[in-house]
């Protein structure tokens, strides 16, 4: 089930590939035009005949190719004396700055500074140059950046603060380096989403650890637009040690929370096959989430049936007692209509072996193409076109 969600999340993931596109353009020099760049860059005179309005086909000055050709702290004093403006942007969208940090070059990055570059500037995305030192993962360059005073909660064009990039990609170095000075574990994101709802649904277990300790105290119970917690998301994508460390910990979880559609995080897990997380999940938080239904009318049993996959899971949650296999949710439909309606043809086969009623009704018209309010299961199978089940 693709929320609005998951399509968000799809185009900020796509939009941190293109910037990584772009700066990686912006590193391509011809070689002939390389080989004299490196040559001017390495003469003692270096700036003396050169024409200092110089621009590349991407709009590189001779500030922006210091920072990638092999130029130093003095060549970089020498062109900001002489006036090159570190604020220019090149086509892409960056200052010299972003493109020293992306190349990781501490000595560059003050010299940068310390000339006079704005290191809050924002380039491409309303990216500042701690952003890109945090998607590209460079300690050190990060480092530099917040020891001259780089907002460490600054966000960008989706609203990620520098925390939230770290905690996507996984950089536990940085994001250490980013609570040591102080980064807001609970700022939101363009849809509500904090640092631990990303790392939880990445399944950085020590991310997850640094955002909820370490005096950090991220709200394990925060909810993005959509309502969904950290626990929806690492149920969802099975990362079993995360669940366990939520639900297990003194952190006063909320295990049995829904989202806007009426998911509970075991519900989540059952619809995408998550067997071992299910499993935790009511061994430590018990059985209440089981008698819930979303609004599809769908408890955790039917989810499991939705996906189908595994006869275990679905044994599983059966054998709690709690939900009997001919429970309906509130439309009329059963775990087998959810089975039959989706194809599988092994769990249908289980279902009706351990007494699944195939002659029970659905009632919701905008499943069927008939005029009939009523569906069996079998009617399920057949708007879906498994004439075979």
């Amino acid at each position: 089930m693709l929320s609005t969600q998951d399509e968000w999340k799809k185009k900020v993931s796509e939009s941190y590939v293109i910037v990584i596109e772009r700066l990686e353009d912006d590193l391509q020099i011809k070689e002939k035009e390389l080989t004299e760049l490196r040559h001017i860059f390495g003469s003692d005179d270096a700036f003396s005949k050169v024409n200092l309005n110089y621009r590349t086909e991407n709009g590189l000055s001779l500030l922006h190719l210091c920072c990638i050709c092999g130029g130093n702290k003095s060549h970089i004093r020498t062109l900001m004396l002489k006036g090159l403006r570190p604020s220019r942007l090149t086509r892409n969208g960056f200052t010299a700055l972003h493109l020293a940090v992306y190349k990781d070059s501490a000595e560059l990055i003050t010299s940068l500074l310390h000339s006079g570059a704005d290191i809050q500037q924002v380039g491409y995305g309303g990216l500042t140059a701690l952003h890109i030192a945090t998607i590209a993962g460079h300690l050190e360059a990060a480092d530099v950046l917040l020891q001259h005073g780089a907002n460490v909660n600054v966000q960008d064009a989706v609203f990620f603060t520098p925390l939230h990039i770290a905690a996507y990609y996984g950089h536990e170095q940085v994001t250490r380096l980013l609570l040591k000075f102080g980064a807001d574990v609970n700022v939101s994101g363009e849809v509500g989403d904090r640092p631990l709802h990303l790392a939880s649904a990445k399944g950085f277990f020590n991310i997850a650890k640094l955002l909820v300790e370490e005096g950090s105290k991220a709200d394990v119970n925060a909810q993005d637009n959509e309502d969904h917690v950290p626990l929806h998301f690492c149920s969802r994508f099975g990362h079993h040690n995360i669940v366990k460390y939520l639900l297990q910990s003194d952190l006063e979880v909320q295990p049995h929370v829904v989202n806007i559609y009426g998911d509970t995080p075991l519900h989540l897990a059952c619809y995408n096959g998550k067997f071992e997380v299910a499993k935790e999940i009511i061994q430590i938080s018990g059985v209440e989430s089981l008698t819930k239904e979303n609004i599809f009318s769908e408890t955790a049993f039917h989810s499991a049936c939705t996906y189908g996959k595994s006869i275990d899971l679905v044994k599983f949650l059966l054998d709690q007692n709690v939900i009997s296999i001919n429970h309906q949710g509130r439309d009329g439909h059963t775990g087998l209509h959810s089975a039959c309606y989706h194809g599988h043809i092994r769990l249908v086969q289980f279902l009706l072996d351990n007494g699944a009623d195939m002659n029970l009704v659905a009632c919701d018209p905008s499943r069927s193409s008939g005029e009939k309010d009523e569906q069996t299961c079998l009617m399920w199978a057949y708007e879906k076109g498994y004439s075979d089940n």
